[in-house]
């Protein structure tokens, strides 16, 4: 793989090179607290997730069903699968502040043999689960209404879940250690 300047050769140099994990957070922030100045903003949410649609693209996904999670109806099909295309704002938001980080890491991507690519895949869902928790532990959730049981976890198409929430738990344990 040819290594550039540009184009740092693993998933912890690409994130330290483009502080991609505070960019993900500081926008995240600032999508709450646009989704709470919506026509959201008197929508009560029951799940929030970094969906990773189809990497390196990110959405953010919200659900306002529930009982779903209750029912075992997870993962939920997202009442709001891309937030960022219902609020534009947001929209523009991830537009302007993801396009430099999501171009760089599609050239890493395509430069990548199987294995890197692979570790650069559980390094990126890695620092989406950290940025998670730091929104948990920001309480920036609380710019928009939520449920009692509000549900965060990061995920793919075809995640499983239950192995998505373990590994959200271990990232929140280990920050709490």
């Amino acid at each position: 793989m040819p290594q550039t300047p540009d184009l740092p050769p693993d998933w912890h140099a690409f994130e330290t090179a483009y502080d991609v994990e505070a960019t993900w957070f500081r926008l995240a922030s600032a999508s709450l607290v646009l989704l709470g100045a919506s026509a959201f903003k008197d929508q009560a949410f029951t799940a929030f997730a970094f969906n990773a649609v189809s990497f390196p693209s990110l959405s953010l996904s919200f659900d306002t069903a529930p009982d779903n999670r209750q029912r075992a109806d997870y993962p939920p099909d997202w009442s709001n699968e891309c937030m960022e295309a219902d609020v534009p704002e947001i929209g523009q938001l991830w537009e302007e502040g993801y396009a430099r980080i999501e171009g760089a890491l599609s050239e890493l991507i395509d430069a990548a043999n199987d294995e890197l690519l692979c570790a650069i895949e559980e390094g990126y869902l890695h620092s989406l689960r950290k940025t998670m928790v730091r929104l948990e532990a920001s309480r920036a959730f609380e710019q928009i209404k939520t449920c009692a049981r509000f549900w965060t976890v990061v995920t793919q198409i075809d995640a499983d879940t239950d192995e998505e929430e373990r590994l959200l738990e271990q990232v929140r344990q280990g920050l709490l250690a």
